[in-house]
C-alpha cells in the first residue's frame, strides 16, 4: 500500500506524532522522555525556542497507521548568527521502511526549499542546544540523560537518501575501574590568581545563570552554536534546578569573575524508564526507590572556559576536580562527557588523557537542496 505524508494539523495529530517512538522503541535501550515535555517542546505557543523559529510537522501513514514522522525546522536565530540559509530536520522516527523515510525527508526538504533554504541538516531536535545527532555506533547501552537513541537502520535510511556526514559528535565515558578514577596523579594546584568552589543550594540559580553566560561566550565559535534566548535560558534554569547535584557543579574564578565551569547531571534514566513518559501519583515513591541508582553515572552536560584562560591549565583542573568528586562516590560507575565535536581535538585529547573511551557516536547529516524552488503559493502544507 502507498505511503501518504500528511501535515500535523490537530491536537490528535500531535499526539500521534509524540506517540510513535514509544511504540517503535518499546523494547530497546531508548529512554522515554516525558510526554508533557515533548508536547511543550513541539508546541510553538508553549516553548520559547519557537519565538524566533518556524517548523512544519509531518506524519507518514500506511493503511491509516503512522509509520514515521519528521519536523522541518528553520532556526532564524541560528541562520542570522551563522550567516547561513540552513533548514533542519528533526524528531525523525521511522519503521524500517525506506519508502516512508525517503518520503518524509523529501517532504521536509521541499518545504524548506519553498522557504528559501539552501541545504538541509539534521537531526536537530530542534537545535544543538537540545537533543541532536543520529546514533551510528554504540546501540547496545542506554544513552545518558538527554541524549538520543535510535536503531541502527536509521543510518542506512539517511545514507540511501544521499544525505552525507557533516560532523560526528562523540560520547566519552570514564569508568570507575579506569586509572583516572583509581588514582589521579600529577596533582596540579591553582595559582593565587584563581579560586574555585562548587555550587550550593543557596547560590544554585545564580551559578546556573553564570554557567549559561560562560557557555554563550566560550562556545561562540563552535560548529552549529546558537545562543539561547533569554526566555530559553530562563526555562533551562527552571529545568536544571531540581536535578543538579551541587557536588558535581564546579566554578573557577579569576578576580571574582567566573572564567571556567562544569556541571555533570546525575543519571535519571532509571526513573524515566519507570515513568514511561507519564508522571503518575506513584512518581514520588518511584523517585525515592530509584534514587540510589541515580548516582551510578553522571553526564558532563555543560563545560566552558573563557578563551583567554585556556592555556592556564584550567581544562585539566576542571576534569581533575570532577573526577575527585566521582572517586569519593562509592556508588559511581561512570562519568560521561557528551557530546564532544570529533574535530575538537583539544577536548578529545584531554578526556582520553583521563582514560576516557568513546562509547557512542552521533552523526549530523547534510544534503544540499537542489530541487527547483517552488513559490509559496504552490506549497501544499
Amino acid at each position: 500500500m502507498a505511503v501518504h505524508i500528511v501535515p500535523v494539523l490537530s491536537g490528535l495529530d500531535l499526539e500521534a506524532f509524540i506517540d510513535l517512538p514509544y511504540r517503535l522503541h518499546a523494547h530497546s535501550p531508548w529512554v522515554p522522555p516525558l510526554r508533557s515535555q515533548e508536547r511543550q517542546l513541539l508546541s510553538p505557543a508553549l516553548h520559547p525556542f519557537w519565538q524566533n523559529a518556524s517548523c512544519r510537522l509531518f506524519l507518514a501513514k500506511r493503511q491509516g497507521q503512522v509509520v514515521g514522522r519528521i519536523a522541518a525546522i528553520i532556526d532564524h536565530s541560528y541562520n542570522s548568527y551563522a550567516h547561513e540559509a540552513c533548514g533542519a530536520f528533526g524528531f525523525f522516527e521511522s519503521q524500517n521502511d525506506r519508502e516512508a523515510a525517503h518520503a518524509l525527508l523529501q517532504t521536509a526538504s521541499d518545504w524548506l526549499a519553498a522557504q528559501g533554504m539552501d541545504f538541509i541538516r539534521g537531526p536537530l531536535n530542534p537545535s544543538t542546544n537540545y537533543s541532536c545527532g543520529l546514533l551510528v555506533d554504540g546501540f547496545d547501552e542506554a544513552p545518558a540523560l538527554m541524549m538520543p537513541w535510535n536503531p541502527p537502520y536509521y543510518a542506512e535510511l539517511l545514507a540511501s537518501w544521499h544525505a552525507y556526514k557533516e560532523q560526528d559528535l562523540l560520547a566519552y565515558r570514564i569508568f570507575r575501574h579506569s586509572q583516572s578514577l583509581q588514582e589521579i596523579s600529577g596533582e596540579q594546584s591553582l595559582t593565587d590568581a584563581f579560586s574555585c568552589r562548587h555550587a550550593s543550594k543557596a547560590t544554585l540559580k545564580e551559578d546556573i545563570e553564570s554557567l549559561l553566560a560562560l557557555y554563550r561566550r566560550s562556545w561562540a565559535k563552535n560548529f552549529l552554536f546558537t545562543p539561547l534566548s533569554k526566555h530559553e535560558e530562563r526555562l533551562l534554569v527552571e529545568e536544571l534546578l531540581p536535578i543538579v547535584d551541587c557536588d558535581y557543579f564546579v566554578l573557577f574564578f579569576h578576580e571574582k569573575r567566573v572564567c571556567a565551569a562544569m556541571v555533570a547531571l546525575p543519571d535519571l534514566t532509571p526513573l524515566l524508564r519507570k515513568l514511561d513518559g507519564s508522571i503518575s501519583l506513584a512518581a514520588p515513591f518511584q523517585y525515592m526507590a530509584l534514587r540510589p541508582l541515580f548516582r551510578r553515572g553522571y553526564r558532563i552536560m555543560l563545560f566552558g572556559i573563557e578563551e583567554e584562560y585556556r592555556l592556564f591549565g584550567l581544562p585539566s583542573l576542571l576534569m581533575r576536580y570532577m573526577l575527585r568528586q566521582a572517586e569519593q562516590n562509592p556508588d559511581l560507575e561512570w562519568v560521561e562527557g557528551s557530546w564532544v565535536l570529533e574535530d575538537n581535538t583539544a577536548i578529545c585529547d584531554l578526556i582520553e588523557d583521563f582514560s576516557g573511551v568513546i562509547t557512542k557516536r552521533y552523526r549530523i547529516y547534510r544534503k544540499e537542496i537542489v530541487t527547483c524552488r517552488c513559490s509559496r503559493e504552490n506549497v501544499l502544507f
